[in-house]
């Protein structure tokens, strides 16, 4: 079951594949897929077997503060590949909470992949400060088809991340054979403070 936090975004099944995205149109960016393969960010991960157990990965243990555009980082189970924005570490006013986030108000575009597959994911989310409405999907491993998507709006009014309703979990479980490889983000400013994954 979701958290009440969740109320705000429309879920939808059976969305295009990332791998299946229109061919670049004249002046297009490149999409973080494209990316992924001419960085040889795909190298990093194993499709052939399952995460041999499970992983909580907390933003707040990482030592890099920025992921330049166009560029990834390897971090823990992780590969976070960037589109044509950076992504920066945040922090809470008090600093008691770290989280990955983007610099742009609706133009963040973001690929997170597991280095191994996995059969259910939960992403705490910071959806309280969007300026703008964000898409988050759910990849399966060896076709990175979104598997599941939400879609959270801008809010009403702007929260920081200390304030209770600026926090939701995300969760998904994949069915067999169609496992969990990674995490597409695009639009408005989500803050994600970790990522458990589940074999």
């Amino acid at each position: 079951m979701m958290s009440p936090g969740t109320v705000h975004a429309s879920l939808k099944y059976d969305s295009p594949s990332v791998a299946a995205a229109p061919g670049p149109k004249p002046g297009r960016k490149r999409s973080v897929r494209e990316i992924a393969e001419h960085h040889a960010a795909l190298g990093h991960i194993d499709q052939r077997r399952l995460g041999p157990h499970g992983v909580s990965i907390d933003f707040a243990r990482a030592k890099f503060l920025r992921v330049p555009a166009n560029g990834y980082q390897l971090f823990e189970d992780l590969v976070l590949v960037t589109g044509n924005t950076d992504l920066i570490i945040g922090s809470s006013r008090d600093g008691s909470i770290s989280y990955l986030t983007g610099v742009k108000g609706h133009h963040n575009d973001c690929l997170i992949l597991f280095r191994h597959a996995y059969g259910k994911a939960i992403c705490r989310l910071g959806i309280g400060n969007l300026g703008a409405d964000a898409h988050v999907g759910f990849l399966t491993h060896g076709t990175f088809k979104e598997a599941w998507h939400a879609t959270y709006g801008k809010q009403p009014e702007a929260r920081a991340p200390e304030d209770r309703g600026f926090w939701t979990d995300l969760p998904y479980e994949a069915t067999q054979l169609n496992e969990l490889q990674g995490i597409v983000w695009r639009g408005g400013t989500l803050c994600i403070e970790r990522i458990t994954l589940e074999p």
